[in-house]
C-alpha cells in the first residue's frame, strides 16, 4: 500500500510538472514581440502586413497608436521592423520604463480602473489621428486591456463615473461583450471612434491580440477601430438586466436613445485602392494561440490531450464541468474567459475559483488541473491562478480548511495561498484570455493481497 501511495505521488508530482510547463509554452507563444515578428516581415523599402505589401518610400510618415497590456512590447518591436516617425501607446502604470522606443511615447494608464492618465492617452492617440493625412502609414497596436488603458468618456461623464458603472457590471457578472456594449456608447474613442478620427490616413493596419472570446473585434479594448453592430438600446438591455439604469450614465444613454448623441460606428471606410481612410484589422494573436501551444507541448511530452476554445460561463460552474471530464479520464487544453458573480467578501480570481471547483471533483483521482490568466493576474490577487489535483481536498482537510466555504466566499486566492498551490508568473506582457490544462493519468497499479 505504501508503495502504492508513493507510486501515486510521483504521478501526481509529474502531472504538476507537465501543466506548469503547458502553462509556459502557452505564455510564450503569446508573446507579441513573436507576434508581431511573425505578421509584419520587412524587406527592403517594402513591408509585408500580414501578407498585404505595401512600399515604404512612398509615406513620408510613419505613425504608430495603440494600448492594452501587450502594446509596449508590440511598440517596441514595430520600430525595429519599420521606420516609425512618431506614435503614442498606453501602457499599464509603472511599466513604461521596461520598454525601450525611440519615436513612439509611452503614456501610463490604470487598469482595470481606468484613470486620469487613461484620458491623457485617448486625447493624445485622437490628436495624432486627426493629423495623419494621405501620406501618412498608420499601425494601430490593439491588446486586451485597451478599454481601460484608453479611456475617454462621453462628454458629460468623468472617468470615474465610467470606471464605477464598468466596475459595477463586473461584480454582477456580465460578459466582455455585454461589459463593453456599453463602455462604447459612453466613449468618444471606442466603437470605431479612433477609426473616424483616422479617416484621413492613406492606409491603418491595427494588429490585435485577442484577449475577447469568439475574437469580436468590437469587443476586443472596446474595438477603437472596428464597426459596432450594438446600439444604444443594447446598452440599455445590459443596465437593466443587472439593475445598474440609474445615476449620470443612464442620463448619457437616454441621449443617445433620443438621437441627440451619434451612434458608434456602423460601417468601416470603404477600401479602395489608392485612396485614403482604409483600415484592415488583423487579429495577429489569440487565446487559440496558447491553447495550441500547450496541446502540443504535452503532445511531445506523449500525453494525448482534447483542445478546447471558447470556454464561458460562471467560474464555479465551468470547474465543476471540467473536473468532472478530467475524473473520467479526459486530458485537455482549454481556453476562453469565465465570470465569477461576487457575493463574499473574499480574495480570488475566475481561475483560482474555477480550479477550487474543479478540485471539489478530482478527489481521489489521479489528475491535475492547472488555470490561469495570460496576463499573469487573476481578479484582485497577485496570483495568476492555481493548479489542484486529487489529494488537494484531502490536503486541505488536514489543515482545517473548508474548501466549500472558501469558494462560498470568493475567497480561493486564501484558500489555494495557504495550500502553497498558487501560480504565480509576474506580469507575463501579453493577454489572451485564460487557459485550463487538465491531465488525466492512470493510477498506479495494485497489488493484489495474499493470504
Amino acid at each position: 500500500m505504501e508503495k502504492n501511495e508513493k507510486a501515486e505521488s510521483l504521478q501526481l508530482a509529474h502531472a504538476r510538472s507537465l501543466a506548469r510547463g503547458a502553462v509556459k509554452a502557452a505564455i510564450a507563444a503569446a508573446n507579441p514581440r513573436k507576434l508581431v515578428r511573425r505578421a509584419v516581415l520587412r524587406r527592403g523599402n517594402f513591408v509585408h502586413i500580414c501578407g498585404l505589401k505595401k512600399d515604404l518610400s512612398k509615406f513620408n510618415r510613419v505613425l504608430v497608436l495603440g494600448a492594452g497590456k501587450a502594446s509596449g512590447a508590440m511598440a517596441e518591436e514595430l520600430e525595429r521592423l519599420v521606420p516609425v516617425s512618431e506614435g503614442a501607446v498606453s501602457v499599464l502604470r509603472g511599466t513604461a520604463h521596461t520598454f525601450k522606443t525611440k519615436h513612439i511615447e509611452l503614456l501610463e494608464a490604470g487598469h482595470p480602473r481606468p484613470d486620469e492618465g487613461s484620458v491623457r492617452a485617448a486625447e493624445r492617440m485622437l490628436e495624432l489621428a486627426r493629423s495623419a493625412d494621405e501620406n501618412t502609414l498608420v499601425f494601430c497596436l490593439i491588446s486586451g486591456g485597451g478599454s481601460a488603458l484608453m479611456s475617454l468618456p462621453a462628454n458629460g461623464l468623468t472617468i470615474d463615473e465610467k470606471a464605477d458603472l464598468s466596475i459595477a457590471l463586473m461584480r454582477r457578472g456580465a460578459n466582455i461583450q455585454e461589459l463593453n456594449s456599453v463602455r462604447r456608447h459612453l466613449s468618444r474613442i471606442k466603437g470605431g471612434g479612433l477609426a473616424r478620427a483616422l479617416a484621413g490616413a492613406h492606409r491603418t493596419y491595427s494588429l490585435i491580440i485577442s484577449d475577447v472570446v469568439g475574437n469580436e473585434l468590437a469587443s476586443i479594448a472596446s474595438g477603437p477601430t472596428a464597426a459596432d453592430s450594438s446600439t444604444y438600446a443594447d446598452a440599455e438591455k445590459v443596465l437593466r438586466k443587472y439593475s445598474l439604469w440609474a445615476g449620470k450614465p443612464l442620463s448619457i444613454l437616454e441621449q443617445g436613445l433620443r438621437g441627440e448623441r451619434e451612434e458608434t460606428l456602423k460601417r468601416m471606410p470603404a477600401l479602395v485602392h489608392g485612396l485614403p481612410g482604409g483600415i484592415h484589422n488583423f487579429i495577429i494573436g489569440s487565446n487559440r494561440t496558447a491553447v495550441l501551444a500547450a496541446c502540443n507541448y504535452l503532445s511531445a511530452k506523449k500525453v494525448h490531450v482534447r483542445a478546447m476554445t471558447e470556454i464561458t460561463g460562471e467560474a464555479r460552474t465551468v470547474g465543476a464541468r471540467l473536473g468532472s471530464l478530467l475524473a473520467r479520464g479526459h486530458s485537455f487544453c482549454a481556453g476562453g474567459e469565465t465570470t465569477v458573480v461576487v457575493k463574499g467578501k473574499g480574495k480570488g480570481g475566475r481561475n483560482q475559483e474555477l480550479a477550487l471547483a474543479a478540485a471539489l471533483k478530482l478527489t481521489g483521482k489521479t489528475a491535475v488541473l492547472a488555470s490561469v490568466g495570460t496576463d499573469g493576474q487573476d481578479g484582485a490577487s497577485t496570483a495568476a491562478g492555481a493548479i489542484v489535483d486529487g489529494r488537494t481536498i484531502e490536503r486541505a482537510k488536514k489543515l482545517g480548511l473548508d474548501a466549500r466555504a472558501y469558494l462560498q466566499a470568493n475567497d480561493s486566492n486564501s484558500f489555494f495561498k495557504k495550500l502553497g498551490d498558487e501560480i504565480i508568473t509576474g506580469s507575463t506582457g501579453t493577454n489572451v484570455n485564460d487557459l485550463v490544462v487538465g491531465i488525466a493519468l492512470r493510477r498506479a497499479a495494485r497489488k493484489s493481497k495474499t493470504r
